[in-house]
């Protein structure tokens, strides 16, 4: 068997210029093809492949490397070269010490969000593709209540746009304080009170005894960018609004 490809990184993964919304920290984002990806993109640009990745379907592999690849774009800007970003027992990703980061792939696009801890004490971003009517219509009370829908389409949102906002919303939320909390937290944990959809961004009130527990004393604003095709939604929260930051 040969290692030489049949297509390149290049063909397979157009990365976006470098984003300044999460500052101080850094976002890298890409689109990618998936059929144009190969397994040994991940020999090329030295990146580690897990066994469970090893054995997964082209397209996981083809998610998982993009994430990868720009997590390593993200960690040159900070002068770290050859980190292999390995999960822990939750499946989180293990950032160097005194860095927080966060990666998200969904429908051919990804990202990697990152920054120094002592500039942001929690991060989180996350991709979806806009639901359709009719899975949104199935899923929505499993996600928001009647209170949180009724603040989506005050502010002008169908019922597909809103869930798919919401979701996202509440995973980048998830995924900023997961690494706190140390344990798995639903949907209701996160309860939507306003959108400014000028600002493009949320509000939540987060649960209070789960607040209490990491010093978290405010309100949740998640700024999200909404097209056509997917919602792209992220948190960060200051050292200072964040009593368990490292």
């Amino acid at each position: 068997m040969t290692d030489k490809p049949t297509e390149s990184i290049a063909a397979f993964l157009h990365v976006n210029a470098l984003d300044h919304r999460l500052s101080p920290g850094v976002l890298f984002s890409a689109l990618f093809i998936p059929k144009h990806f190969d397994k040994i993109f991940f020999k090329q640009a030295e990146i580690h492949l897990p066994e469970n990745i090893r054995n997964a379907s082209k397209k996981r592999q083809a998610e998982f490397f993009a994430g990868r690849y720009l997590a390593a774009l993200a960690m040159q800007h900070y002068n770290i070269e050859h980190f292999d970003i390995l999960a822990d027992e939750s499946r989180c990703p293990i950032w160097p010490q005194q860095y927080i980061g966060s990666i998200s792939h969904s429908g051919g696009f990804a990202a990697c969000a990152l920054a120094p801890t002592n500039k942001l004490g929690a991060i989180g971003i996350d991709s979806q593709e806009i639901l359709t009517p009719a899975r949104a219509e199935r899923l929505w009370t499993k996600i928001i209540d009647e209170d949180e829908l009724a603040i989506t389409r005050g502010a002008g949102f169908e019922l597909h746009e809103a869930l798919t906002l919401c979701f996202s919303a509440k995973e980048s939320i998830y995924k900023a304080l997961y690494p706190a909390i140390q344990h798995f937290f639903g949907f209701s944990a996160a309860k939507l009170c306003a959108i400014d959809s000028v600002k493009q961004c949320m509000e939540f009130d987060f649960e209070p005894t789960l607040a209490q527990a990491i010093g978290l004393n405010n309100t949740l604003w998640v700024h999200y960018r909404l097209d056509e095709h997917r919602v792209f939604s992220h948190l960060s929260l200051a050292p200072e609004k964040f009593s368990l930051a490292q």
